[in-house]
């Protein structure tokens, strides 16, 4: 039997964000508990940090490509409804940019005392137009977000040809979110455990939560196949998988479920993008060693985590169409990742009413790497009994047990 002040069950990045911001701050006792299983969201990520592009709905691209286009095979000639693109609400603004503002220092901690890179890159974020329709859609994101006027730059065909010469002759211009930036998904969850370890928390790694203690109300620990762990505080990190979890802590459910998205990698090949791209067909992003990286489908399947060979051709088709010379390489692999989806698309944070020593740090979906940061600080204020920086009611869980009774 072990005891601790803190365990946190998942360590993809939202999860070891926590252990590495609670090891930073306090010196609590702290355990992190991982069993990596087909699907990891964070292994499934492009690492982009794209605070303004996410929250405006570019993640979605292939939604917003499939809708428009089955719209214009059935209106068969009537006028077509215009599409808005899907802005999250302002809280999640707030949110998002208050951690993406977060990285370039924290880039640096990481370097100074802990000698790791997660390869922070100021990249930017290009929404690729290349007809009317892309235009007005452009149009709609910008006219929806004035506030951030001096984070977006329009760019016609000339000057995008100049910033990104691989780019299709074919396209008409651009909309450049300047600081969308990107890291490396991998190295910045390894950071985050490197750094957490060096702090001093014990990490216990191919390591699967069995079932969770419980005492009435109080959540007292957690079992895995071979130990017990009691804690003070149990945080649920647990990506796709979380509402098991909840259910064993809170005898509750909640609407978290997988999301699958397909991603094509390339072969590497010589610098090809100045930035991150997005069109209405797919993201594309050239990593720091090379390679390309092509996503992502939005699919709700499950537990699948099989590739199919419509989406991949569908990917590196959008991907071809935006930079031709993509032609000319190989895909090295693709795979699928399981997102955790919530029905509004936002995380899901804090407390649950009338449960003690449990906390929800889950739900994040195509966001686990840009919210990671804030999350980590966020539960750390909790747990240290400070007022969070940011107001929580947005993100809590209850939010869906009062939509049920409204609803009803």
């Amino acid at each position: 039997m072990k005891k601790y002040d803190v365990v946190i069950a998942g360590g993809g990045a939202v999860g070891a964000a926590c252990a590495y911001f609670l090891s930073r701050d306090t010196d609590l006792k702290i355990a992190l508990i991982d069993l990596k299983k087909p699907g990891n969201a964070s292994r499934a990520s492009a690492g982009g940090l794209w605070a303004i592009g996410e929250s405006v709905g570019l993640g979605c691209g292939v939604i917003f490509f499939k809708t428009l286009s089955k719209l214009h095979s059935e209106a068969q000639g009537k006028e077509v409804p215009v599409m808005r693109p899907h802005q999250l609400p302002d809280c999640f603004f707030e949110f998002a940019l208050t951690s993406n503002n977060m990285y370039p220092a924290l880039h640096q901690e990481m370097l100074e005392k802990h000698g790791v890179d997660f390869k922070f890159e100021r990249t930017g974020l290009k929404f690729i137009m290349y007809n009317e329709e892309d235009r007005l859609y452009a149009e709609q994101i910008t006219q929806g977000i004035p506030h951030l006027a001096d984070q977006v730059r329009w760019l016609d065909a000339e000057q995008l040809k100049k910033e990104e010469p691989y780019v299709t002759d074919d396209a008409i211009g651009a909309i450049d979110f300047i600081c969308d930036h990107q890291v490396n998904p991998y190295r910045l969850v390894d950071a985050y455990l490197e750094g957490a370890r060096q702090n001093g928390v014990s990490l216990y790694l191919n390591t699967e939560v069995t079932s969770v203690i419980r005492n009435g109300n109080v959540v007292e620990g957690v079992k895995t196949s071979d130990e017990v762990f009691f804690c003070d505080t149990l945080i649920n990190a647990s990506g796709a998988w979380a509402n098991e979890l909840y259910q064993q802590a809170t005898g509750r459910t909640m609407p978290v479920y997988p999301v699958k998205g397909q991603i094509v990698l390339s072969e590497r090949m010589p610098k090809i993008m100045n930035g991150c791209i997005s069109t209405s067909d797919c993201y594309i992003a050239q990593k720091d060693n090379g390679e390309i990286l092509i996503g992502s489908s939005t699919e709700e399947k499950g537990f699948d985590t099989t590739n199919s060979l419509d989406k991949i051709q569908e990917l590196s088709q959008g991907a071809m169409k935006c930079l031709p010379i993509l032609k000319e390489s190989s895909i090295k692999r693709c795979w699928a990742g399981l997102r955790p989806g919530t029905p509004d698309e936002l995380p899901i944070l804090g407390p649950v009413e009338g449960v003690e020593g449990y906390l929800n740090a889950c739900g994040h979906f195509r966001t686990g790497i840009l919210t990671s940061a804030i999350t980590g600080q966020l539960m750390t204020e909790l747990i240290m009994g400070k007022t969070p920086s940011l107001d929580l009611t947005p993100f809590s869980v209850e939010r869906f047990e009062e939509a049920e009774q409204k609803a009803g």
